[in-house]
């Protein structure tokens, strides 16, 4: 098959490297794949040093821009009139929109997938009523936690929905070895237990709480650090709260990092705290991967991985109280913390492999295909 796929976002994030991680699975596989992107977006870099066609002409802009909106739909029509796809996953609003609407408009025949990521409601106007049931073949969710967000409003049928299991390339992380530039970093001595947190610098994932959770650590732990890697919108904030809470020595932001293989492997503990919007958290398979136990919000599908008492612990958004007392209990006791993170990797390589995802999607695909051609 020809399959279209495309992401709006410019920064990296589990979104924008599922992506890339499905297409590379999908082309071992024979099937020819073609990732769209905004220009110096690391998805487009990402997806070309995999080896990967990419097209980076789409500016894919948020609100009302009619004018950037229609030059995109040029593109679209004339790059699919050269590269004739049998099928198009979208994964983000104004990608889907953009796709949904040219593939409409222009009569192309390929079938579209909306890819939602996140748990975020959705509004059920009637734009995307029309979006869901007419413009739009199927949806594909990361988590089943997300697809009554879909189904309640009657927005689409539950038989139009399929789970695509998340992954991520688990070599680096398995085989990660500490390499000692993490604690020198934090100014750690050996003994100091580190606490480490991926993901974009967003509202959404939480990090705030996580921060805050981190006085009432330090106070209990003060030999203890919190690295947290990754950019975004609210690293000023972030620096400001830290500040405020007197925690310049115990919390570090380390920005974004390309070694989070040897980061994780030189942690003692993984920190995922979202309080909206997540859809699963990659940043979680990646730390079970690397053998770390995990404390995480209960949010979206993020309980499809952390299982509270079996594979980590599980406490509710927002409250930064019991989001230290899980941290300091698992800081307290190793022996906990393996049982944790053993469960936690024997999952991830019972349901979550790059080979799970690849085989449910293309499934879905050539299902999807069959019926356009009839």
């Amino acid at each position: 098959m020809r399959l279209f796929f495309v992401n709006m976002h410019k920064l990296w994030g589990g979104q924008s490297a599922v992506v890339v991680l499905l297409a590379g699975e999908l082309k071992k596989r024979g099937h020819e794949v073609l990732i769209a992107g905004l220009k110096d977006s690391e998805l487009i870099k990402r997806a070309a040093a995999a080896g990967l066609r990419t097209y980076d002409q789409l500016e894919l802009r948020r609100g009302f821009r009619p004018i950037s909106f229609f030059q995109d739909q040029s593109r679209l029509r004339k790059l699919w009139s050269e590269f004739k796809p049998d099928g198009i996953l979208t994964n983000g609003s104004q990608d889907t929109w953009a796709c949904a609407l040219a593939r409409w408009r222009f009569r192309v025949p390929a079938f579209v997938v909306r890819w939602r990521h996140n748990s975020f409601a959705i509004g059920a106007h009637v734009f995307n009523r029309w979006l869901y049931s007419r413009l739009i073949d199927h949806v594909a969710v990361s988590s089943p936690e997300i697809a009554p967000y879909l189904t309640e409003p009657g927005l689409v049928d539950a038989r139009k929905i399929t789970t695509f299991p998340p992954s991520t390339p688990l070599e680096a992380y398995l085989s990660a070895q500490p390499t000692g530039a993490l604690r020198t970093a934090l100014g750690a001595d050996a003994a100091a237990p580190i606490v480490l947190s991926v993901g974009r610098l967003a509202p959404e994932k939480g990090h705030e709480t996580l921060v805050r959770a981190w006085r009432i650590v330090a106070d209990q732990r003060p030999d203890a650090k919190l690295a947290i890697a990754g950019h975004g919108s609210q690293q000023e904030a972030l620096e400001t709260l830290i500040k405020d809470l007197q925690l310049e020595r115990s919390v570090h932001l380390i920005g974004f990092r390309n070694d989070v293989p040897a980061l994780y492997a030189e942690s003692d503990l993984a920190a995922l705290t979202p309080i909206a919007g997540e859809s699963f958290g990659i940043a979680l398979l990646e730390a079970y991967a690397a053998g770390k136990a995990c404390v995480a919000t209960d949010v979206g599908g993020v309980k499809d991985l952390v299982l509270h008492g079996e594979t980590g612990y599980l406490v509710a958004p927002r409250d930064a109280e019991a989001v230290a007392q899980a941290i300091l209990e698992c800081l307290s006791d190793a022996r906990l913390r393996d049982k944790l993170a053993q469960a936690g990797k024997a999952r991830v390589l019972e349901r979550f492999t790059p080979a799970k995802l690849a085989d449910v999607a293309e499934g879905l695909f050539a299902k999807l295909a069959a019926q356009r051609s009839k």
